[in-house]
């Protein structure tokens, strides 16, 4: 969170829970893993968030079942 204030940055990445409630907590706007992705669809950087989500479950990082279909409706996939 020191380097999101010493760049004066609009969100801060960050996917780990406590981290976030701590961010809230201080006022500061944030944003994860999977919402870049879905910026990332939306500007046309990439063309499916699908295989992506595949890479991170193999990757050993869990993401419930719910969560995946959610950000893959939101991307119209």
């Amino acid at each position: 969170m020191l380097l999101f204030k010493q760049l004066n940055a609009d969100k801060l990445l960050i996917d780990d829970r406590r981290g976030r409630k701590v961010a809230k907590i201080n006022g500061i706007s944030t944003v994860g893993s999977l919402g870049v992705l879905l910026v990332a669809k939306e500007k046309g950087l990439i063309s499916e968030i699908a295989p992506m989500l595949v890479q991170i479950e193999q990757s050993d990082i869990y993401l419930s079942e719910e969560l995946i279909t959610t950000v893959l409706a939101l991307a119209g996939e």
